[in-house]
């Protein structure tokens, strides 16, 4: 752990001239998952034609590899810097519920730099829950907690502890933070809808825990408005009650606005997650 800690002393300056270099890297020498990025782009965006396409591809790979480089770098970059690279908007959403004792649910695509969200996001004078997924790789998978947790003031919850911790801590003030776009393991129990020009399968836990506990669900979107530098903002999509509301109908609304921010920011979607590996099946049974 000790040589991952010390790439992110290196200067920033130094890391993006790295990752310029990983980006030609990936997409020429390894083709790192090039067969995926690819498919999901012309699934997703079916009328660009192949040079388009190409050009949306290389300018993902540097998108991509700037986040690897980020993502070191947050072990070591101070919080008056990251005051300074992220900022948040209309963060008052979600403050103006908490000051009345009212829980929130934030839900977010895979989109702009989450790592960096979670460290600027632990400099908030709110509290925020960051529900995360623990890594395959047991070292990385700590050196990855400890980066996340440094500046201290967010609880961790891993995916299969949140529901425990989630009631125990039902009657604090806090946002609950959940990345809901990932591709659903057991897409017979997930929720399908239309989503960039293909059926795509959704998580049903968002909702499930929004209705369960009556908590009002907000929309974060984070993008990179230069090298280095995001804004994060917030949107309600809807509050309680939801006894009149549809099932499904919470994931259809997160589902939407996510769609229309990729569609404006392309090259910052994550585009190597397998996300369309599950066709949609014939029998549907939904965990409500």
């Amino acid at each position: 752990m000790f040589f991952l800690k010390l790439i992110g002393h290196l200067p920033l300056f130094i890391l993006y001239r790295i990752a310029t270099l990983a980006k030609w890297l990936l997409y020429f020498a390894f083709s790192y998952r090039k067969k995926v990025i690819v498919n999901n782009i012309k699934n997703s965006f079916p009328d660009l034609n192949n040079s388009q396409v190409n050009a949306l591809t290389v300018k993902f790979y540097g998108y991509l590899t700037d986040q690897m480089v980020e993502f070191f770098k947050g072990s070591t970059i101070s919080k008056k810097e990251m005051l300074k690279r992220v900022n948040l908007v209309n963060e008052q959403i979600i403050t103006n519920y908490l000051d009345k004792g009212i829980p929130v649910v934030l839900v977010a695509g895979h989109q702009g730099n989450w790592e960096w969200a979670v460290h600027r996001l632990a400099l908030s004078e709110n509290l925020y829950d960051i529900v995360y997924q623990k890594l395959s790789s047991p070292l990385f998978n700590e050196f990855t907690f400890w980066v996340r947790s440094r500046f201290g003031s967010n609880v961790l919850m891993e995916k299969r502890e949140s529901v425990i911790l989630a009631r125990e801590r039902k009657n604090i003030p806090r946002a609950i933070c959940l990345a809901a776009d990932q591709s659903p393991p057991k897409p017979e129990s997930a929720f399908w809808t239309n989503f960039l020009n293909q059926p795509t399968g959704f998580f049903t836990g968002m909702e499930r825990f929004a209705r369960e506990y009556q908590y009002p669900v907000i929309f974060v979107e984070l993008i990179r408005e230069k090298r280095g530098y995001y804004t994060m903002s917030f949107e309600e999509l809807i509050k309680p009650s939801y006894e009149n509301v549809d099932k499904g109908a919470i994931i259809e609304l997160f589902a939407r606005r996510l769609e229309k921010s990729v569609l404006k920011y392309p090259d910052q979607y994550l585009w190597s997650h397998k996300r369309w590996k599950h066709e949609k099946p014939l029998d549907i049974m939904m965990k409500w």
